[in-house]
């Protein structure tokens, strides 16, 4: 098995398609001795052929023998075991072993109940899981990508910091808006409490404030809301409708709502909703 420096780099950037796998114990020079491993569906990969009485792969039509692996393979692991998934073999030796058990594809990857699959499920000391017996999973092993976490952290970050910047473009009365926008009626309250609830969203979901300084819809939504708020438009039967007698349907969503809203042919029913739901203003709104 071939051995790669994980710290190549490739136009500045540390190369995410490789594959370390690291020894959560730190038992550095321990050995793990696995062979190809079934899927879920207690399948083999494609890469992975079954072999005969005398150890010979079993080869079907087209088989390149050479980019096949038998099913009774050994393979070595140990901390720092590198696959370069560049590497078309490389890349099939870790197709075949990536499904053990002994594997966890990250430090802390859960399975589908919840329980750690390398260190368990949580004791009553550490966790809110009070009650549940502790117990340690059974992987050793776990995926290391070197600079995609960080590569991932830097996304992250620049997000934050553009949902940050839109939010600086404007001033307190806009806020107002982006937050009801963001579900949140801020009218009259100070103007440090509104940028402070900005500010937040922009930590935890830099996405909806980009998403509303920049979408072309925030005039649509805030309008929604307000008709929703009024009473203009209701729901029923899972439906946003509009009317008197509720018979015209909007749609099942508000973005359903709010495409509806975008399209030419209901300009003159959407003014009519503006000016129900806007009355004070004694015109129409652009």
């Amino acid at each position: 098995m071939a051995r790669k420096n994980v710290n190549e780099i490739r136009n500045g950037d540390i190369k995410s398609n490789i594959v370390v796998l690291r020894s959560v114990w730190g038992k550095r020079g321990q050995k793990y001795y696995i062979q190809p491993q079934k899927n879920s569906k207690g399948q083999y990969p494609d890469c992975v052929r079954k072999v005969d009485s005398d150890g010979d792969m079993i080869l079907k039509p087209g088989d390149n023998p050479d980019m096949l692996i038998p099913e009774d393979r050994i393979f070595t692991l140990q901390d720092g075991t590198t696959f370069n998934l560049d590497d078309p073999y490389q890349a099939l030796e870790w197709a075949a072993i990536e499904n053990c058990f002994l594997i966890a594809p990250s430090r802390f990857a859960k399975d589908t109940n919840g329980n750690y699959l390398i260190d368990g499920t949580p004791d009553a000391v550490t966790n809110s899981n009070y009650g549940v017996k502790s117990r340690y999973g059974r992987a050793e092993l776990y995926v290391e990508r070197p600079g995609l976490e960080s590569e991932q952290k830097v996304t992250r970050a620049k997000l934050k910091l553009q949902a940050t910047n839109y939010i600086y473009q404007y001033g307190y009365e806009d806020w107002l808006t982006f937050a009801k926008v963001l579900g949140r009626n801020m009218e009259n309250q100070p103007s440090a409490d509104v940028e402070y609830f900005l500010i937040s969203v922009a930590e935890k979901t830099p996405e909806k404030i980009i998403e509303i300084c920049s979408g072309g819809d925030l005039a649509n939504r805030v309008l929604f809301i307000t008709a929703k708020e009024r009473g203009v438009i209701r729901k029923k039967n899972g439906m946003y409708i509009y009317g008197e007698d509720g018979d015209l349907i909007l749609g099942a969503s508000e973005e359903a709502v709010i495409d509806w809203m975008r399209q030419p042919k209901n300009k003159k029913t959407l003014e009519l909703i503006r000016k129900d739901a806007f009355p004070e203003l004694g015109e129409v709104m652009n």
